[in-house]
């Protein structure tokens, strides 16, 4: 059975960030400089770079790290624009990537890259996000969504949205509500080792299926 989640407060999001702040520090400091340094994505090797740290320190483990910076750097002027703007298109844009003939959704990578690449307009996506919002939404609907909706970005922005207003924490940036999610989202250890995940994106499980072309 999976323990319930308690109810979100100012006071719990303000200590998570908190502790969140404390055990991450260097890592959040080293991507928040890189993003700082190179905030465009017009030169291959900064993309690159910034690829690199997003899947090493986020531990994301996505493969083919060259691939997907050149997917990025080829549509750099759209993707710039729409980073830019906040467009909720461009995580798709980043995410679907052809490997070896065949697109892959590196669905949790697109979101953190976006994220530092605008604070602002994105809130991320993985395991501990996924399983914080719909134990939460069991329990006390705070929004009308089925779990798969968690995995389209458009309407997983529109959950987070309504994850804050419903919680009278409208207060709290999308960055700070996703420290909160890491740090209170953790997902039970299974009791039984699950079998190992394989392929892109194996790290965060969702979506585990390949999109077609």
């Amino acid at each position: 059975m999976i323990p319930a989640i308690l109810i979100p407060t100012a006071e719990r999001v303000d200590a998570a960030v908190q502790k969140f702040d404390h055990e991450n520090q260097i890592v959040e400091q080293a991507l928040e400089e890189i993003f700082r340094q190179y905030p465009s994505n017009g030169d291959l090797r900064h993309v690159l770079l910034k690829v690199a740290a997003v899947n090493s320190l986020y531990h994301t483990c996505i493969f083919a790290l060259d691939i997907v910076a050149r997917h990025i750097h080829a549509h750099h002027e759209e993707i710039d624009s729409s980073l830019a703007a906040g467009s909720l298109e461009v995580v798709d844009k980043i995410a679907r990537v052809t490997v070896k003939g065949k697109v892959y959704n590196f669905f949790s990578f697109a979101t953190k890259y976006c994220s530092w690449q605008n604070l602002v307009a994105y809130p991320v996506y993985d395991s501990h996000v996924d399983h914080y919002l719909w134990t939460l939404q069991q329990q006390n609907q705070f929004s009308s969504f089925l779990h798969p909706d968690l995995w389209n970005y458009s309407k997983f922005h529109k959950i987070m949205t309504d994850f804050r207003k419903f919680h009278g924490l409208n207060s709290f940036s999308f960055k700070e509500i996703d420290k909160f999610l890491f740090i209170e989202g953790t997902p039970p250890a299974p009791a039984i080792p699950e079998e190992q995940h394989h392929g892109v994106g194996a790290f965060d499980f969702y979506p585990t299926e390949e999109l077609t072309s």
